[in-house]
């Protein structure tokens, strides 16, 4: 079954005028003295920064991946971000939405799973790296046939370090406890991340970033990403990119738009 082509474009403008009309209000409200978003998205690799104590940020964007005998998916991601202190954040996300198109099967669609991640960030060791942790579990709660339906856990490590010439490298390395092996499969999934980025200037950001998933029993995935990022102002970061995979057994394509918002303070 093919996924048409209205459907991309209906995406990828309602994705459009979704970011539109939540980064023109709060253009205006930016206030030099408030702290500025920061913004996860829109590489796979985690940074090991968390956002401003106290203070509700929300990321949100649209999706879609396709290719290589894969579903055609559209998705919503979001993730609602709060930090307790400079340390701890308490991250919840999933996705809003999901539209698929499997081979020779009825389209679903329906809501996603939802996570629930504590984050942790590390007293900086020497200057100009970052080290990090994330703790996960994935919520079983998405409508019938777009999710396994067990839950999952999750432990990621986090490591960044500043290169020469203003660029940065983070990586990750990934375990989570799959709920639904079953036979030959292994139990755990491995996955592994590499990202490069430089801000180019005030406004913009490039990215690349390298990332992959190895299971017992399953044939493993690799894609390579590119984006980019522009600062709207200190409450607003708009980014859009995509990906391709580097195997047969990874989606062919991804391509991506969304947003960071600093909503306003909790406390």
């Amino acid at each position: 079954m093919t996924f048409p082509f209205y459907s991309f474009r209906t995406f990828v403008v309602s994705a459009g005028l979704c970011g539109i009309t939540l980064a023109v209000p709060l253009t205006a409200r930016a206030d030099q003295d408030e702290p500025g978003a920061t913004p996860f998205r829109p590489t796979v690799t985690s940074g090991a920064n968390i956002s401003a104590p106290g203070w509700l940020e929300i990321e949100f964007g649209g999706q879609r991946l396709g290719g290589n005998g894969m579903d055609s998916r559209n998705s919503w991601p979001y993730l609602l971000k709060y930090s307790l202190n400079d340390r701890f954040a308490v991250l919840v996300g999933g996705d809003s939405y999901v539209d698929t198109a499997p081979a020779q099967s009825p389209a679903l669609s329906g809501r996603g799973d939802t996570t629930l991640t504590l984050k942790y960030r590390a007293p900086d060791a020497l200057e100009g790296m970052s080290f990090g942790l994330e703790t996960t579990v994935k919520l079983p709660t998405a409508a019938d046939g777009l999710g396994s339906g067990e839950r999952d856990y999750s432990l990621k490590g986090i490591y960044g370090i500043d290169l020469p010439n203003a660029f940065h490298l983070d990586t990750n390395l990934m375990a989570t406890r799959l709920g639904n092996a079953t036979g030959d499969q292994g139990q755990y999934q491995w996955a592994w991340a590499a990202a490069i980025s430089r801000q180019i200037n005030e406004a913009w950001t490039l990215a690349g970033d390298l990332s992959g998933t190895n299971q017992q029993g399953v044939p493993s995935t690799a894609q390579f990403l590119a984006a980019a990022s522009y600062v709207v102002n200190k409450r607003v970061v708009l980014d859009a990119g995509f990906a391709a995979g580097l195997n047969s057994d990874t989606p062919k394509f991804t391509v991506f738009g969304g947003l960071t918002v600093l909503i306003g303070k909790v406390n």
